[in-house]
């Protein structure tokens, strides 16, 4: 069976060029994920209506509503597709420290009221790993970050649990926030912290998490990320875009940037006090 694509992004395009040989890895009514039999990676073919992201190849509305109809690996035809990338907000478009602490307060205040409790990171994580991870953000600690990934990841259901999602989150925001001139040399920190998560969870979510460790996160999560960094921009930002990815990876993204956020505001405390 061929199905259309139009759009999918440089990582999704990259691993199609590599391998040309594919299992059928999972089956959804919204998606297929596909794993190269060449060197395990994974790409997600999805429905038009399911945002854009890493590893990701959407469909034009020609595709089946259902993909659990398609039995087989799709031949997929990328040629007229779009290819979608994120663009992290660089330091001449960002907004100021006095600002971004300003946005922070409120994008707690806000998450805390939208996302909800009862599920998910909430049920799944416990407040301890939470409140180290926060710590570890805050202060450059690679050891704690490495050891609270290694706790986290792979709790929860699902191809993506909820512990990587709230990795993926955190890692993404201290991703933008060095992008926007607001973290220094964060990039080994991000990188110890998503590898000693992957070998405790899903092939799938660890490719993620990898990818979240250099700001690549699916489209409504770019959109909040650039309100929250960009000079101009929208804000408050609109939640229910983010809040609908998934069953629960929407809220357990959203609470990762909201524990990354809090994490921020004290790192910008001590340097502002350095400045002075």
């Amino acid at each position: 069976m061929q199905l259309r694509a139009t759009s999918l992004d440089d990582a999704a395009a990259d691993a199609l060029k590599t391998s040309s040989s594919w299992s059928l890895a999972g089956h959804f009514e919204r998606a297929l994920i596909l794993s190269s039999d060449r060197d395990g990676a994974m790409v997600s073919v999805v429905r038009h209506d399911v945002p854009d992201g890493p590893y990701t190849v959407r469909l034009d509305r020609s595709a089946p509503l259902d993909l659990r109809t398609v039995e087989t690996v799709p031949q997929l035809d990328v040629a007229s597709a779009r290819r979608w990338s994120v663009a992290p907000v660089t330091p001449g478009e960002a907004v100021d420290g006095t600002e971004l602490t300003r946005r922070l307060l409120l994008l707690d205040l806000i998450g805390e009221r939208a996302s909800g409790r009862g599920r998910g990171w909430s049920v799944a994580i416990p407040v301890d790993d939470l409140d180290g991870l926060e710590t570890a953000l805050s202060t450059d600690d690679r050891r704690m970050g490495e050891d609270v990934a290694a706790r986290i990841a792979g709790l929860g259901p699902g191809l993506t649990p909820s512990g990587d999602d709230l990795l993926a989150g955190a890692l993404a925001f201290h991703a933008w926030a060095e992008a926007a001139g607001h973290v220094e040399n964060g990039g080994s920190l991000r990188a110890a912290i998503s590898e000693a998560a992957v070998p405790h969870t899903t092939r799938l979510a660890g490719q993620l998490l990898r990818a979240a460790a250099r700001g690549h996160v699916a489209a409504p999560v770019a959109a909040l990320l650039s309100s929250i960094f960009r000079r101009g921009g929208t804000f408050p930002p609109d939640l229910a875009p983010v809040l609908a990815i998934g069953e629960t990876s929407g809220a357990d993204l959203l609470a990762g940037i909201r524990l990354a956020a809090r994490a921020q505001r004290p790192r910008r405390a001590v340097r502002e006090r350095a400045l002075a």
